[in-house]
C-alpha cells in the first residue's frame, strides 16, 4: 500500500491525503510477470508517496492489485494527477474502475509537449539522425543539414528522457528500467531501494517538465476549451462485456485469413513470373536472377564391359532442390512448408508487384538500396508537380563498369539508356531505402 513521507517522518496511509489534491505520479510494471503495477511514486506540494504492490511485499500470492488514489467516501473531492504518458498509469488506478465516476482528472505532460513542441512523423527520423551527428561531432552532416538544426533546438522526441533533457537539461539514466522490462519479482525485491529511487526520480523529472510544458501549451493554445479538451481526452473508456474475448478471437482469425490471402497472392505472382520463363522485356523481371541450376545425377557404376551395373545407372540427385528453376525462385523455397514462401517483406516483392516510384520501375542495388530507373531522355526533365523535386536536380547514381570490381552490378552497368536515382529516405541522401513498402 501507500506510505506518506513528510516532515521528516513516514506513515502508512490508505490513500494520499485529501489536502494533497494535485499529485505527480509514475507507475512501474514488471512486464514479464503481468500488466499490473508493482511500484508507484507520487509527489504533492506537501509530501512524497510510495505505493508497493501487496504481491511485491509478499502479502499476496497474485499480482492483480490496482492503485487506490481516493477514499470511496470522498470520491466527489477533486484530485488532479499529472504524469508523462499518463494514460499508461491511469489504466492501473483503482478509482478509474468504479462504475460511479469520481472527480479524478489527468494531465499528460507528453501530450502537452506534443501540442507545443512535438515532432511529426516525417521530422522524427531527421531529428534522430541530427542528434546522432551532434553526439558524434559530424561537422559535415551538421553543415549540410543545417535546416534540421532549426527544429532540433526547439523540439525533441516524446520520451521522458528526451523531454527532460530538452526543457530542463536533465540527464535521466534508464539503466535500472531494464529490471522492470526483463527482470523477475526476486530482482525487484533485491534492488528495491534503487528501483524506488528510480521511480521517484522520474516523478521529479515529470514535475519539472510540467512546469515548462503547461505554460508553453497555454501560450500555443490559449483558449480554455483547448485545455479542457486535453483533460477530456484522458477520460476515455472502452466498455466491454463477455463478448469481448470472442471479438478479439474473430479479429485475430480475420487477420490470419487476410495475411494468408496476401501470402497466397504473392505466391501466385511468383509462379506467374516463373512461368514467364525469363525476363523478356519486363522492366521488373529482368532485375531477378534467372540463373538455372542444371539437373545433377549420381555417379554411374559400370561393369568391365562398359555396361551399367545393376542399379548403377545415373539417377537424379535426391537432395537437389528445384533443378532447372531460376535462382530467385529457388531462394524462396521453404523446405518445412514444401513450397515457396514469399511475403511483402521479401526482396523480390517489389518486382513481383511491379512497383514504381514517380512512375518509374524500381531496381534494388546492393550499394544504394532501392532505386528507380528513368530513361536517359527523361532524366533531364526540369518539370515538377510541387510535391517532388525535378528529376534534373537529383543526383544520378554511378555504378562500377569493370566486371572484376566487387561492387559490379551487371544490370545498371550494362544499361546505356537508363539513369538510376535513389528512392528518397527520411534520413536524407546518405541513407538507403531498405523497403519501398
Amino acid at each position: 500500500g501507500w506510505t506518506r513521507y513528510a516532515d521528516g517522518g513516514a506513515s502508512r496511509v490508505r490513500v494520499p491525503a485529501r489536502e494533497d489534491g494535485v499529485l505527480v505520479l509514475d507507475v512501474e510494471v514488471l512486464v514479464p510477470e503481468s500488466p499490473y503495477p508493482v511500484l508507484a511514486a507520487a509527489v504533492s506540494q506537501r509530501a512524497w508517496y510510495l505505493w508497493v504492490s501487496p504481491h511485491l511485499a509478499g502479502d499476496s500470492a497474485h499480482p492483480r492489485h490496482l492503485i487506490p488514489l481516493t477514499d470511496p467516501d470522498e470520491a466527489e473531492r477533486p484530485r488532479l494527477v499529472i504524469g508523462h504518458s499518463v494514460g499508461y498509469d491511469r489504466a492501473r488506478i483503482q478509482d478509474e474502475r468504479r462504475l460511479r465516476r469520481g472527480q479524478l482528472a489527468f494531465v499528460d505532460t507528453m501530450s502537452l509537449h506534443v501540442a507545443g513542441r512535438g515532432l511529426c512523423t516525417r521530422q522524427r527520423p531527421q531529428w534522430q539522425r541530427y542528434a546522432r551527428a551532434r553526439r558524434e561531432n559530424d561537422a559535415e552532416y551538421l553543415r549540410v543539414n543545417s535546416d534540421t538544426g532549426r527544429i532540433f533546438d526547439v523540439s525533441s522526441l516524446n520520451s521522458l528522457r528526451e523531454v527532460a533533457r530538452h526543457y530542463c537539461g536533465l540527464e535521466l539514466s534508464k539503466e535500472r528500467r531494464s529490471v522492470f522490462v526483463e527482470g523477475s519479482l526476486r530482482e525487484v525485491r533485491a534492488r528495491f531501494a534503487a528501483l524506488a529511487d528510480y521511480c521517484a526520480r522520474d516523478v521529479d523529472a515529470t514535475r519539472r517538465v510540467f512546469a515548462h510544458v503547461l505554460p508553453a501549451f497555454r501560450r500555443k493554445c490559449p483558449h480554455a476549451a483547448s485545455f479542457a479538451g486535453a483533460l477530456a481526452m484522458l477520460e476515455a473508456y472502452l466498455p466491454v462485456d463477455g463478448a469481448w474475448p470472442a471479438y478479439v478471437a474473430r479479429s485475430e482469425r480475420l487477420l490470419g485469413e487476410l495475411s494468408e490471402s496476401v501470402a497466397r497472392r504473392m505466391r501466385e505472382l511468383a509462379e506467374d513470373a516463373r512461368r514467364a520463363g525469363g525476363p523478356q522485356d519486363d522492366a521488373w523481371l529482368r532485375c531477378l536472377d534467372w540463373t538455372a541450376e542444371a539437373q545433377r545425377f549420381t555417379k554411374p557404376r559400370l561393369r568391365r564391359d562398359g555396361s551399367y551395373a545393376k542399379g548403377g545407372a545415373p539417377r537424379p540427385v535426391a537432395r537437389q532442390r528445384l533443378a532447372g528453376a531460376p535462382k530467385w525462385y529457388r531462394d524462396l523455397w521453404d523446405a518445412k512448408r514444401g513450397r515457396i514462401h514469399v511475403t511483402v517483406r521479401s526482396r523480390v516483392a517489389p518486382y513481383l508487384l511491379k512497383l514504381r516510384w514517380r512512375g518509374f520501375p524500381l531496381y534494388y542495388s546492393a550499394a544504394h538500396g532501392w532505386t528507380f530507373r528513368v530513361p536517359a531522355a527523361e532524366a533531364r526533365s526540369t518539370e515538377s508537380d510541387g510535391t517532388q523535386p525535378p528529376l534534373a536536380s537529383l543526383r544520378a547514381l554511378r555504378f562500377a563498369r569493370d566486371a572484376d570490381d566487387p561492387a559490379y552490378e551487371p544490370i545498371p552497368a550494362r544499361d546505356a539508356d537508363g539513369v538510376y536515382f535513389k528512392v528518397p529516405h527520411p534520413d536524407g541522401d546518405a541513407a538507403r531505402c531498405g523497403s519501398p513498402l
